[in-house]
């Protein structure tokens, strides 16, 4: 899985591409703890390029939300592929998690 981090407008914008499976969630709980360790508690995932999340993926997703939520920030998913946001509504995460189409209206919608 390749990760890639940046910061808009005091938002962390984490780039997703590949797999997030058990390996991909491990990768991806480091960067997610990394970051919040620095203090950074408003964050987005681009999952534009997300083809698979299991059930190790979604855990490391709910942690973060709760944390992110804990600490007065949130955590939005920008631009899930079909399979992926059928995931998240059988399983019913689509009630707890905020989506959006692109990064911008997500951070928007993160500061205002």
């Amino acid at each position: 899985m390749k990760i890639s981090k940046r910061e808009e407008s005091g938002v962390i914008v984490f780039e997703l591409e590949g797999r997030v499976d058990s390996a991909g969630a491990v990768e991806l709980d480091e960067a997610l703890q990394a970051s919040a360790a620095e203090g950074h508690y408003k964050t987005i995932l681009d999952m534009g390029q997300v083809q698979y999340i299991n059930s190790a993926g979604l855990r490391t997703l709910a942690d973060i939300l709760t944390q992110n939520r804990t600490h007065g920030g949130d955590l939005r998913l920008v631009a899930l592929n079909p399979k992926v946001e059928r995931v998240f509504k059988i399983i019913g995460f689509d009630k707890f998690f905020d989506t959006y189409d692109d990064v911008q209206t997500a951070i928007a919608d993160l500061i205002k």
